[in-house]
């Protein structure tokens, strides 16, 4: 008995704990991307290896027997053992107690990091999300290199060589006011006109480099007038409602507020280009299968708010499929 389970491999493993979990060789099949007759004959396998049937039907379900139930637990802590290591095998996230660390611009779009959490916490039990936004006293890249971050969502690319850099999305510039503001019925402002306003800004994430707005306006040689600052990006409509100021974000999270709020959009001066979103990661998890799915995740997400275009805030963004750097 003892040389057959050392002769079961961590896919049988893999298989054996999902149907103790899931009590259902169709469920497993579907979690799997197999076949359901090769999930039954390998039942079939586990029940003679481990000498014992471990689902049998009652009524019209399977249920685990008695020592099924005592396995459970210790091959789910064999197995989450074994995806800590990753060495030559798929990240299994269904037995994983992975924590995935998160830090992001607080200027994506409001519906995207719930869409990632439930994801990412939908996909394993034990899995855990963290998130963090991006400020000045932060050293992302730092936090990448030494680990403390598995990955950064972000609007401005890194330049340094040990990051890598994988395109999500591209979203509209935009102009956010008070609906009652004299520009507001403009169909669209000009440079000239734009340079000449008051602007609400939020507090930049890095002391070293200019957001992607200012950042544009310096290629040409030109700097706005920022009359004041909020600690948030989500901050910046309300000030609008009380003010003539002028706030420049994407489309997406101006859309957003503009349901909500009696704010008006404008789009901005043609010069800009559209704002471009990134996610980074570090060399030492380029190869990482867990990393690996995560930035697949924050992938698919976008992906899925890209559903259609006359639905609110989703169809929106313009999704980038590129090979990542």
């Amino acid at each position: 008995m003892r040389a057959d389970l050392q002769s079961l491999d961590i896919h049988h493993l893999t298989v054996l704990s999902l149907l103790l979990q899931h009590c259902s060789v169709t469920k497993v099949a579907e979690k799997t991307g197999q076949a359901q007759p090769a999930i039954s004959r390998m039942l079939v396998r586990l029940r003679k290896v481990t000498g014992d049937p471990l689902l049998v039907r009652s009524g019209i379900r399977m249920v685990l027997t008695e020592r099924a139930v005592a396995m459970r637990e210790p091959l789910q802590e064999i197995l989450a053992q074994v995806a800590r290591i990753e060495v030559g095998t798929n990240f299994a996230p269904d037995l994983s107690d992975k924590e995935f660390r998160i830090a992001c611009a607080d200027c994506i779009p409001t519906l995207l990091l719930p869409q990632i959490i439930a994801r990412l916490t939908s996909a394993g039990r034990r899995i855990r999300a963290k998130l963090r936004l991006i400020d000045p006293a932060f050293d992302v890249a730092r936090a990448l290199e030494e680990g403390e971050l598995d990955l950064v969502i972000n609007n401005s690319p890194n330049p340094r060589e040990d990051l890598r850099i994988g395109r999500l999305y591209t979203d509209e510039v935009v102009c956010m006011m008070r609906s009652g503001h004299p520009l507001a019925g403009e169909a669209r402002l000009s440079l000239a006109r734009y340079l000449n306003m008051q602007h609400l800004a939020p507090q930049p994430s890095s002391l070293r480099e200019m957001g992607p707005v200012d950042g544009e306006l310096a290629k040409v040689g030109y700097r706005r007038v920022i009359s004041a600052t909020v600690p948030e990006f989500n901050l910046a409509p309300y000030v609008l409602l009380s003010t003539d100021l002028v706030f420049t974000t994407g489309r997406v999270f101006a859309e957003h507020y503009a349901k909500l709020l009696p704010v008006t959009i404008v789009p901005a001066p043609r010069e800009f280009p559209p704002m471009r979103f990134y996610q980074l990661w570090h060399e030492r998890n380029h190869a990482s299968d867990s990393n690996r799915w995560l930035r697949q995740q924050v992938s698919d997400a976008v992906r899925e708010l890209v559903v259609d275009p006359h639905h609110g805030d989703r169809g929106m963004l313009t999704p980038v499929v590129a090979a990542e750097a």
